[in-house]
């Protein structure tokens, strides 16, 4: 049994298929392949069910995987560690994270943590919630950051969710809005105006009041704030995404509280559950919640 044969059924398993996982490794598919045959006839059991539509694991491949992802974060632990003490923090730490972050307190975050690690490289990633999930779950990215409802439970077992933060949904209206001069707008009210969103979470929300008249689907784009900020119709932000906003620094656009229901969300950070954090990603994470806290 050999370290990459274990990498090789870790991968497999992740993709869903041999040439994918061979694609990603920079392996070829035939070498792959007869490598997961070995290991197979090695162990006395089948690990994979092979098809036209890819590769799943087999019962005991399930837990022979399960026991792979455990060697494999302790080697990873090990070459670290050694690693660790002899240099500075090296390697590539990919963060995929939400607008509203993007925009408020992960900047910061990524500030003072290439100040302390020069060495690391850092690839930063601006997606929607499911763009996000699907990229941890594909190993793609070490930590996304995304929002979720407060009564949200995460039944993917893979994922592991951290809550950093909750925060309140606002409503902007432009400044020249029959609603400019007050400081919140009912659910009611909201229902029955023009809206800006792509959220379905806040969708599901109004729609206990009425068919919310969804003007346009359009994200935390420099074209939706526009359109807020000429009255055309009513946005969605978190608090935290508009601090720094120029829109509402500059008074074009107004942020007014939602009554009536409670459209909070919680800021989280998700990663592969079985995957090894590594020491970057775990002091990035330090930053970042030192960030939030001053928030």
């Amino acid at each position: 049994m050999r370290i990459e044969q274990l990498l090789y059924m870790i991968e497999i398993n992740q993709t869903g298929s041999i040439s994918l996982a061979a694609e990603k490794l920079h392996v070829s598919q035939p070498n792959i392949s007869q490598a997961i045959v070995s290991l197979e006839e090695e162990l006395g059991v089948k690990l994979f069910n092979r098809s036209r539509f890819g590769a799943a694991p087999t019962v005991e491949g399930k837990l022979i995987i399960s026991k792979a992802e455990e060697i494999i974060n302790k080697v990873e632990e090990l070459r670290e560690s050694v690693s660790h003490h002899d240099k500075e923090l090296s390697g590539l730490l990919s963060i995929a994270s939400i607008p509203s972050l993007c925009l408020s307190v992960l900047p910061g975050a990524l500030a003072v943590f290439k100040e302390k690690h020069p060495e690391v490289e850092l690839e930063m990633l601006e997606l929607d919630y499911q763009q996000i999930k699907q990229e941890v779950l594909s190993g793609n990215v070490d930590i996304g950051l995304i929002a979720l409802s407060k009564q949200h439970e995460e039944n993917n077992k893979q994922l592991t969710v951290e809550k950093l933060m909750d925060n309140r949904v606002m409503a902007c209206v432009g400044k020249n809005s029959p609603f400019a001069h007050r400081t919140s707008i009912s659910i009611e009210e909201l229902a029955n105006q023009p809206i800006l969103l792509n959220s379905e979470y806040l969708i599901e929300k109004l729609k206990k009041y009425g068919e919310p008249n969804i003007l346009f689907k359009l994200g935390n784009s420099e074209a939706a704030k526009r359109v807020i900020a000429e009255g055309i119709a009513i946005g969605f932000y978190t608090e935290l995404g508009l601090k720094y906003d120029p829109y509402i620094l500059t008074g074009n656009t107004i942020a007014l509280e939602i009554t009536g229901e409670d459209m909070d969300v919680t800021f989280c950070s998700i990663r592969l559950r079985n995957r090894h954090q590594s020491i970057a990603s775990r002091e990035f994470a330090k930053e970042l919640k030192t960030i939030i806290a001053l928030n």
